[in-house]
């Protein structure tokens, strides 16, 4: 951009000078760039075109009544995160890594124990698969190619809230400091037993992708997800016998305050499918049972 923007103050005084209601157009070509200057009593401009035939302009700078404005319009050959949100739209051909971490999700989770299985203790935790939801907002992307168009590292922000809800005649409780699991008085009626968190996650995933397929890329991603607890809580509504409602609500169950899914996706242009398996605990070891959050679901990204 240096050669350009030196040479333009010497194109600009090699213009002849026209008369006021005269307007004469100069073009030169520099370094594989098409310089088109234009001349007036009321406006003198200056474009910028390069890349193939035909020319796409990348800058413009006018001067009207001793004043400068200048612009940019970004192409394929100027690209960056969020580059998308800037010029309000996409270019018709991807020549550029496109990441997806972006956008909402929705999954069914559960908890797991030793050996990779599903937690099913009749004196213990048994969650409700499909009543144990995660829902996802994604909304800050940060990415880096890596080694073309097809590979790149991704990173950002979301927030993550699930809810681990009891499938038995059990429940969630607060004891003596920590989280037990205990069965329901003699012939109450459980409405629910839910265990809640809320993260602020930070994505480290490695993404390969294919060139645009048609209306979007085949993608699959693999990494470590880092949740950051910002809120957990318990809530248990029951019936007794005599058909007294009991409400049960604790906060402060002592979570881990930094935990790591394993995440891996899949999917096709703006569609996705995950699985996310944590090595570690949801709530901290001497405060609660052991259970590990699996969760899987689908993801429409922005």
């Amino acid at each position: 951009m240096k050669p350009i923007l030196t040479l333009l103050p010497a194109l600009l005084l090699a213009l002849p000078v026209v008369a006021a209601d005269c307007e004469r157009d100069t073009t030169v070509y520099f370094n594989q760039k098409e310089i088109q200057i234009k001349d007036s009593a009321d406006i003198v401009s200056v474009k910028v075109f390069e890349g193939d035939t035909p020319y796409k302009k990348f800058y413009e700078s006018r001067y009207a009544d001793g004043k400068r404005q200048t612009s940019w319009e970004l192409s394929e050959s100027v690209a960056f995160p969020f580059s998308d949100l800037i010029t309000g739209n996409k270019a018709k051909k991807r020549k550029r890594f496109d990441p997806h971490w972006s956008g909402v999700g929705f999954g069914f989770c559960n908890g797991m124990g030793n050996g990779l299985r599903f937690l099913n203790n009749p004196n213990g935790i048994s969650l409700d698969f499909s009543g144990s939801f995660e829902i996802f907002w994604n909304f800050i992307t940060v990415y880096t190619p890596i080694g073309g168009n097809n590979w790149g590292f991704v990173t950002g922000l979301g927030i993550d809230w699930r809810n681990y809800v009891m499938n038995e005649n059990r429940y969630f409780v607060k004891q003596e400091g920590k989280i037990s699991v205990v069965p329901c008085p003699e012939d109450a009626d459980l409405d629910f037993s839910r265990l809640k968190t809320v993260d602020l996650t930070v994505p480290l995933l490695f993404e390969w992708q294919t060139h645009k397929f048609l209306h979007g890329p085949i993608f699959f991603s693999l990494g470590p997800v880092i949740g950051i607890k910002t809120y957990s809580s318990t809530k248990t509504k029951y019936t007794t016998a005599d058909g007294q409602k009991i409400q049960l609500f604790e906060k402060g169950i002592k979570p881990n305050p930094i935990n790591l899914d394993i995440m891996a996706q899949g999917g096709y242009g703006t569609f996705g499918f995950y699985v996310k398996l944590s090595p570690f605990n949801v709530l901290q070891q001497s405060r609660g049972p052991q259970m590990r959050s699996f969760s899987a679901g689908v993801m429409l990204h922005f």
